[in-house]
């Protein structure tokens, strides 16, 4: 059972990574946070992330922030307040 589980990640990862790799990342108003580096994938956890890059510095942001995906990857209005609320200035989580 756990087995499939991870299997599921890893084929969800893999699509993930064709649909978003070098999309840019923005928030609904429209503000740039960088474009798709690579995906990230926890799989004891069954958790996956995307790796922002904006000019060399790298943050990560779970996909469930994803609202929606067409030219850009726009995220969730709420981002700046969990991000406030981790106080990681590298992990949009």
């Amino acid at each position: 059972m756990n087995i499939l589980r991870m299997l599921k990640t890893l084929i969800t990862a893999k699509g993930l990574e064709v649909l978003l790799l070098g999309k840019e990342v923005t928030m609904p108003d429209g503000v740039s946070l960088g474009v798709v580096a690579r995906i990230k994938k926890e799989l004891p956890q069954d958790k996956i992330w995307m790796v922002v890059d904006n000019q060399g510095q790298e943050s990560i942001i779970p996909i469930e922030q994803i609202i929606s995906v067409a030219n850009k990857v726009v995220l969730f209005d709420d981002l700046s307040a969990s991000l406030a609320a981790d106080g990681d200035s590298r992990c949009f989580c």
